[in-house]
Parts: C-alpha cells; structure tokens; sequence
C-alpha cells in the first residue's frame, strides 16, 4: 500500500511540473497528427493540421536516447522522417509547438 502511495504521489509531482504529455491549456483538444507508416521501414509521415504554427520534433529510442533527426518538408504541415540506418525497435517521436504549449509523444516500431 505504501509503494503504491509512493508512485501516486510522483506520479501527481510529475504531472504537477509540466511533465504531462500535453498542455492543459486551452489548446483544441481535436487538433489532428497522423504518422505513418507503423510499423516503418525507410521513413515515417508526419501530418499536422492547421492548429499547428511552429511544430518541433525530438526521436528518443525506447531507452530514452536522444537522436539527431532532420525531418524533410515535403508538403505544408507535412514531414518526412529517413529510418534506413535505424536499429528495429520502438521509437518516441516528441511532437512539439512552443507557441500552443503542445506537446505529445508517439510511439512507433522501425522493422529492418
């Protein structure tokens, strides 16, 4: 019982500090991301709606290792992602726009 006290209260401190996935604030909550393929094999699709002014992207491998990416434009709001090089396993795409405090990661599977 107590363990579980333990991990609910660094789970609320977490929460309470701004490390949640997604802002609180009045951000519309419909805004739309597709990424695809998933699994991937040579590239992933990253396509954003129109709620997006600024958007960033971070790739964290599953152990949390930060990965130099340079995402291409290949259409407005839509991005394409190179994996060939990349070990198989699963992946973190951090989405991110610092004007509407958004922030969100996607977890998707590089197959070689």
């Amino acid at each position: 019982m107590r363990n579980k006290l333990i991990i609910l209260s660094f789970a609320l401190a977490l929460g309470l500090t701004g490390f949640a996935q997604s802002s609180a604030d009045s951000f519309d909550q419909d805004a739309k991301i597709s990424i695809y393929p998933n699994p991937a094999v040579e590239y992933i699709i990253i396509e954003l709606d129109d709620s997006f002014s600024n958007a960033k992207f971070e790739l964290n491998s599953m152990i949390g290792n930060k990965i130099v990416i340079k995402p291409e434009e290949i259409g407005q709001r839509k991005f394409r992602i190179s994996l060939k090089d990349y070990a198989t396993g699963y992946y973190f795409l951090i989405v991110k726009d610092e004007e509407t405090r958004f922030k969100k990661a996607f977890k998707f599977l590089v197959k070689n």
